[in-house]
């Protein structure tokens, strides 16, 4: 049976490619590209394997009130309102010992810089599930 991996990101353009080894070693992979779908898929994300996670979401941010990070505010969602313990990997720029304490005091699985090769990318993943 394939793990499901959760992928929230704005940056549709980057996914496809980043995405394809994964896919082929056999992850079914769900794309979530704005807060509204992520808020909307809460079970969903919660019966997953893993969530990659993008610390700066911009569509859609708008109607929400959310702040610098947007990918922090979501994760302590997950954690504190709606108790997913679904492994996260955060994928991002963003390099700032503070965002780091609290990523970290969120249960982060794993911090990546971007950004990411495909490859590497997948041997995150694979170290995090287990290996496939």
């Amino acid at each position: 049976m394939s793990k499901t991996i959760i992928w929230i990101e704005d940056d549709i353009e980057i996914i496809d490619p980043v995405v394809r080894p994964l896919e082929r070693a056999g992850y079914q992979v769900v794309r979530l590209n704005t807060v509204q779908e992520v808020l909307g898929a809460i079970e969903k994300i919660r019966a997953a394997d893993l969530v990659l996670l993008d610390m700066i979401l911009r569509p859609g941010m708008e109607e929400h009130t959310f702040g610098r990070y947007p990918g922090l505010d979501i994760l302590g969602l997950f954690r504190e309102k709606y108790a997913i313990d679904v492994p996260v990997v955060v994928l991002t720029v963003v390099d700032r010992p503070e965002v780091r304490q609290r990523l970290n005091e969120l249960g982060t699985a794993q911090i990546v810089r971007k950004p990411v090769r495909p490859s590497a990318l997948k041997e995150v993943v694979d170290g995090v599930l287990g290996g496939e």
